[in-house]
C-alpha cells in the first residue's frame, strides 16, 4: 500500500515539474502570428460636386481588394488635416469644377503637396479626371499632363464604350490579355490630349476609346475614338491615375478601380476573384438613348408585374447604369417575383451597395421561395467584398 502511495506521489511531482517546464517554454517562445499587412488607406471624396451614386459605387468597388481600407473624405475633413491618414484620394464622377470649388484654392495646394511633396496618390474618375487634369481655362489641379479638348460638347452622351489596351495597359491590367477589347461605361467623360505645348505626352496611355460617342449636345462625329480612356503618370514624389469613364459602374470591370488605387499608392498588384473579374461579360458597344431610358423607367410603375420585370431586365440588358440602381427600390415591390427579379439583377451586376437593402428585404420577406433567392443573392454579393 505504501509503495502505491509513493508511486502516486512521485507521479504527481513529476507531472507538476513537467507542466511548469512546458509553461515556461510557452512563455519564452515567440508568439506565432499571421503576417501583418499594412492597409492601403484610400479616401473617396464625397464633398461638393461629387455625385452621390458615383461616390458610393467607387467606395464599393474599392472593397473588392482585401488590403484596401476605404473611407469617405470631405473638403472639411481635408481642412482638418485628414490627408495625413490617407495614401490615396479618389475623386469620383459628378462635376469637376464643383469639386474644385468645394476644395477652394487653399485645399488645392494641400492636394498638390499630398502628391508632389509627400509622395501619395490621386485617382480621378470622369469628372475627377477633369479635376486632376492640366486643362487651360478650367479650374483644375494640374497634376497630370493631359489637356481636355472639345469641352463645349462635353455633354456628348452615355454609352458602354469599346476600349483597347496598350502594352503598358496590359502590364497593369493583365486580366485583359486574351480579350479582344474591354467594354466600360462612359458618360460625358473628358477627351484628353497632351498638355498644350507638349510634343508628346508625359503621361502613359493605358487604354484608348474605340467608340464614337456623339449622341447629344451637338457633339461632333469622330472626337472620341483614339482618345485616352486610362492614363497614369508619376509626378513629383507621387502618382496620379485618370479614367475617362466609369468602371465602378460596370459589372465585370469594377476591379479596375482598386487596381488604379494600388498603382497610385505604389503598391504591388494583386489578383482578384473571378466573381468580379469578368471582362467578357460585355461583348459589344451600346449607345444609350435618354428617351428610351425614360420610357423604361415609367414602366417600372406599371400595374402589371410582368411589365415591371420586363422593363427592369431591358434596362439591364441595355447596360443603363440607372437600371441597376433602380432595382434596389424594387426589392420592396408588392409582388414576390418582382422582388426576386430585382435581387437577381443586383447580384448579377455586383451591386454590393444594395447589401443593407437586401438584408432588410430578407427580414421582411414572407414568401419562402423568394426569401431563399434573396438570401442566395445576398451571400454572393457579400463574397464580392472584404471588410
Amino acid at each position: 500500500m505504501r509503495k502505491r502511495i509513493a508511486a502516486v506521489l512521485l507521479f504527481i511531482v513529476a507531472f507538476g515539474l513537467n507542466s511548469l517546464q512546458c509553461l515556461a517554454s510557452a512563455r519564452s517562445a515567440p508568439t506565432q502570428r499571421p503576417p501583418h499587412r499594412v492597409p492601403i488607406r484610400v479616401g473617396v471624396f464625397n464633398g461638393g460636386g461629387a455625385a452621390p451614386e458615383c461616390v458610393v459605387e467607387t467606395y464599393e468597388a474599392l472593397r473588392i481588394d482585401r488590403e484596401i481600407t476605404p473611407s469617405y473624405v470631405s473638403a472639411a475633413d481635408i481642412s482638418l488635416g485628414r490627408l495625413k491618414d490617407l495614401d490615396v484620394v479618389v475623386f469620383p464622377g459628378g462635376s469637376g469644377s464643383r469639386e474644385y470649388n468645394s476644395l477652394g484654392l487653399g485645399l488645392r495646394e494641400a492636394i498638390r503637396d499630398f502628391v508632389l511633396k509627400e509622395g501619395n496618390g490621386i485617382v480621378g474618375i470622369c469628372a475627377g479626371a477633369y479635376l486632376i487634369s492640366d486643362t487651360e481655362g478650367y479650374p483644375c489641379l494640374n497634376l497630370i499632363d493631359a489637356h481636355a479638348v472639345d469641352r463645349e460638347h462635353d455633354e456628348r452622351g452615355s454609352a458602354l464604350v469599346e476600349v483597347s489596351f496598350s502594352e503598358k495597359g496590359l502590364a497593369i491590367f493583365p486580366e485583359m490579355k486574351g480579350c479582344a477589347n474591354g467594354y466600360v461605361q462612359y458618360h460625358d467623360g473628358p477627351l484628353f490630349i497632351p498638355s498644350k505645348g507638349a510634343l508628346s505626352p508625359a503621361y502613359e496611355e493605358l487604354a484608348a476609346i474605340e467608340s464614337d460617342v456623339h449622341l447629344t449636345g451637338n457633339a461632333p462625329v469622330g472626337m472620341t475614338p483614339g482618345k485616352p480612356f486610362l492614363l497614369c503618370q508619376e509626378v513629383g514624389k507621387g502618382r496620379v491615375f485618370a479614367c475617362a469613364g466609369h468602371p465602378e459602374g460596370t459589372a465585370g470591370m469594377r476591379w479596375i478601380v482598386p487596381r488604379m488605387a494600388r498603382w497610385a499608392a505604389g503598391k504591388s498588384l494583386v489578383a482578384y476573384s473571378a466573381d468580379v473579374v469578368r471582362p467578357s461579360l460585355n461583348g459589344t458597344e451600346i449607345m444609350h438613348s435618354d428617351s428610351l431610358e425614360t420610357s423604361l423607367f415609367w414602366k417600372l410603375f406599371d400595374a402589371s408585374a410582368e411589365t415591371r420585370m420586363s422593363a427592369l431586365q431591358k434596362l439591364v440588358e441595355m447596360r443603363y447604369r440607372n437600371g441597376v440602381r433602380w432595382a434596389v427600390g424594387m426589392l420592396r415591390d408588392t409582388v414576390a417575383n418582382v422582388r426576386s427579379c430585382a435581387a437577381q439583377v443586383l447580384m448579377e451586376n455586383e451591386y454590393t451597395a444594395a447589401i443593407p437593402d437586401l438584408e432588410a428585404a430578407i427580414r421582411a420577406e414572407t414568401d419562402t421561395r423568394c426569401k431563399t433567392n434573396l438570401e442566395a443573392c445576398l451571400n454572393r454579393l457579400k463574397q464580392m467584398c472584404h471588410e
